[in-house]
């Protein structure tokens, strides 16, 4: 009895006569509207859920779109202060070699007077 309520489960409420399909809609009809109602209770829940998640998977990759933004320009700082900072070591170091070519003139230029 239960294997025969299965098989007239799976086959589809639509034969084609009239007569026929009365019967199944008196039968198998509140089953069907029940199943049809879940089924689309379903599909939303189902539809609802994607959109949350798409929700979500935006707001993450705009998150994470700002985050790295945020690192490019601290980096961008960082290199621009790294070279700021190396050309005034750059300039420093070439001053110091100025100033012991000066240095060493100055004492050739005194030399020269003392000599005399």
């Amino acid at each position: 009895m239960a294997k025969e309520k299965e098989e007239e489960k799976k086959q589809p409420i639509s034969s084609g006569d009239p007569k026929i399909d009365a019967v199944k809609q008196l039968i198998f009809g509140e089953s069907m509207q029940q199943y049809d109602a879940e089924f689309n209770e379903m599909k939303a829940l189902i539809k609802r859920t994607r959109n949350e998640i798409e929700s979500e998977l935006n707001d993450t990759r705009d998150q994470l779109n700002n985050i790295i933004n945020e690192l490019r320009t601290d980096m961008n700082k960082k290199v621009t202060q790294l070279r700021s900072d190396m050309d005034e070591a750059v300039t420093d170091l070439d001053n110091k070699k100025v100033n012991r070519k000066l240095l060493g003139a100055l004492l050739q230029e005194m030399g020269k007077q003392i000599a005399e």
